[in-house]
């Protein structure tokens, strides 16, 4: 918790706005931003706040991002606050539909989906079937804007029951035999290297990817927080299929409950967004959360042109 330091040095006081993170068992590091000479009010706290945050960051996420890409994603967060204030709720519900789009379009290109973007917006926003589409990339594309409507609806925890429920949309009538349940069988990563945990230890390694969440989400900041825990569940692969599309629709979870601006992987970055991963997977976390901020950096560049 955030509190008021008063200092006074010869002749003058200084007031400075205060926080004591745990570092570790009885290691404790103090961080303060100086607020001045006079009385601070209260607007001033409460916008010095946010360097606060920042220099929390800092501290508990240099393992992960350097500090000044933060500045970026916090940045790019504001403008997006301001931008959708001034937005007619017609515009801002046509921009969320083209995002669940892309989103969609690229997350199921990313494993294979045959459509085009055009194709997955006639399906989503028209309902129609174009010509040729085969069943499964169809329901693929359905079962993505279903997802996003049931994480923007979902009030609960992150729980194993979600993860399964979310899983079970994104692979419904697609030929899955196990939808939306924890796998009971060993499985490979095509293309891959990695192979993931054997089967009975899927449900305690996703307890500990949850403890981890809660334990660490107000010291993390929410990009490398959505990154960290779209990893550990990629690793993890907990099911017969769709593991790709299900973490990367529990990341912008993550993005959506701290209210971040959401993310979405472009089929053409396909490879870094792999080799992103493939870091994650032999212990090259800062490697990976850097690559996937250059992925976002891209979608920044571009939103705001």
């Amino acid at each position: 918790m955030a509190y008021v330091d008063k200092i006074k040095s010869g002749n003058k006081t200084f007031y400075y706005l205060g926080k004591t993170l745990r570092l570790g068992a009885n290691k404790w590091k103090k961080i303060r931003i100086k607020l001045g000479t006079e009385k601070p009010s209260k607007e001033l706290i409460a916008k010095k706040l946010k360097g606060l945050k920042l220099e929390q960051y800092k501290i508990y996420n240099q393992d992960f991002i350097d500090a000044n890409k933060l500045e970026v994603i916090d940045d790019f967060k504001e403008a997006f606050q301001n931008h959708i204030k001034i937005l007619p709720k017609t515009i801002i519900e046509k921009e969320e539909s083209d995002f669940v789009i892309r989103f969609t379009y690229n997350s199921n290109a990313i494993e294979g989906n045959r459509l085009t973007l055009r194709d997955t917006y006639f399906i989503i926003n028209e309902k129609q079937i174009p010509s040729g589409a085969l069943p499964k990339d169809y329901n693929e594309a359905i079962n993505g804007r279903e997802a996003f409507d049931f994480l923007k609806q979902y009030k609960g925890k992150m729980a194993i029951e979600f993860i399964e429920e979310l899983n079970g949309i994104l692979t419904k009538n697609t030929g899955v035999i196990h939808p939306g349940r924890i796998r009971f069988f060993p499985v490979k990563i095509s293309g891959a290297d990695f192979v993931p945990p054997d089967e009975k230890d899927v449900p305690k390694l996703l307890k500990k990817m949850i403890k981890f969440y809660y334990g660490n989400k107000k010291k993390f900041h929410p990009f490398v927080m959505a990154c960290l825990i779209h990893a550990k569940f990629v690793e993890i692969h907990p099911f017969e299929d769709g593991n790709g599309r299900t973490g990367r629709a529990l990341m912008n979870w993550v993005l959506m409950k701290a209210e971040y601006p959401k993310l979405f992987v472009p089929v053409k970055n396909r490879m870094q967004y792999y080799e992103a991963i493939d870091s994650h997977n032999t212990g090259g976390y800062k490697k990976y959360c850097t690559k996937m901020f250059e992925i976002m950096l891209r979608q920044i560049q571009l939103s705001t042109k």
